[in-house]
């Protein structure tokens, strides 16, 4: 299942993320959708942080990044400081608002190279973490994932300006 989640990831990614190129606005949106076949899809799944032991420094330095980029992942940093979800359909709605701004980050993503790259090693999970709050069950799993998702968010800012 998880290589499945990983190529839909990198497909998706592959398509949004083109140099110079943005998407019109009548163009669909890209979603990863992760498929758990147990019986609760998101119960007890640990969000993947392995990312920190994959992404790099450009030789000691952080990446720069596109100023769209940077500006979505405050964006989502934003939304989860602004929530007051307790619940678990408050956490699944924080969950597609956090999702619409990442389809908008892969889609004006104009890196290339190695700081691309990088960008993709940091974004994959954080885009299996929002499909996972995107299907909470529970408050407690929510709070929990949206705390996780803040952290991944805040990690950007150690390789990236």
């Amino acid at each position: 299942m998880r290589k499945t989640v990983i190529a839909i990831a990198v497909l998706s990614l592959a398509i949004g993320c083109k140099e110079g190129q943005k998407k019109k606005s009548h163009e669909t949106e890209t979603n990863v959708e992760i498929v758990d076949r147990g019986s609760h899809a998101g119960v007890n799944q640990v969000p993947d942080d392995t990312w920190v032991d994959e992404i790099v420094l450009d030789n000691g330095v952080k990446w720069n990044a596109n100023k769209e980029t940077t500006d979505g992942v405050a964006k989502m940093l934003s939304l989860i400081g602004d929530s007051k979800a307790t619940t678990s359909e408050a956490y699944r709605e924080l969950g597609g608002s956090l999702n619409e701004v990442k389809n908008n980050v892969v889609k004006e993503c104009t890196m290339e190279g190695a700081s691309h790259d990088n960008l993709h090693v940091w974004l994959h999970p954080l885009i299996e973490k929002i499909g996972l709050l995107q299907k909470t069950e529970t408050g407690e799993e929510g709070a929990k994932l949206t705390a996780n998702i803040k952290n991944h968010l805040e990690g950007y800012f150690d390789y990236f300006n």
